[in-house]
């Protein structure tokens, strides 16, 4: 046998049929339909109130089959960007977006540094007149 014949040599391996896998996607929603969770079942397994989006999805989450992996769910503000319509995943309007962030309550007015220890100036200077302190006065 020549050493360049590699016909008698090689074997051919018998051809192994491999099931595709796949990952399941899931969402959860609040009262209104929002989307408020989104995962893949490679990282968590589904709950109770999970709803299946993708069964046939890759390792990663995504809202769409052919969308941006692990895409944000919520504005800056903590708002839903998605929403749940029954049979699909759909993208909320800017005006509700907008509804949404309008009803977030107003912070309270914080006192600036400068206001904080006139606030305090002033009620020492109450408690040493009201102690009769002359010399602090």
């Amino acid at each position: 046998m020549n050493e360049l014949d590699f016909e008698e040599v090689i074997t051919e391996e018998p051809e192994i049929d491999l099931e595709p896998f796949y990952n399941q996607h899931y969402i959860e929603i609040d009262k209104s339909g929002n989307i408020i969770k989104g995962w893949s079942d490679a990282f968590a397994s589904a709950t109770e109130n999970a709803i299946c989006i993708n069964e046939q999805g890759g390792y990663q989450f995504r809202l769409w089959p052919d969308g941006e992996e692990n895409p944000n769910l919520f504005t800056m503000d903590g708002i839903p960007l998605y929403k749940w319509d029954g049979d699909q995943v759909i993208a909320r309007y800017e005006a509700e977006i907008e509804s949404d962030k309008a009803a977030i309550p107003k912070p309270p007015n914080v006192p600036t540094y400068e206001e904080r220890i006139a606030a305090m100036e002033s009620a020492m200077l109450s408690m040493a007149m009201a102690l009769g302190d002359d010399e602090n006065v």
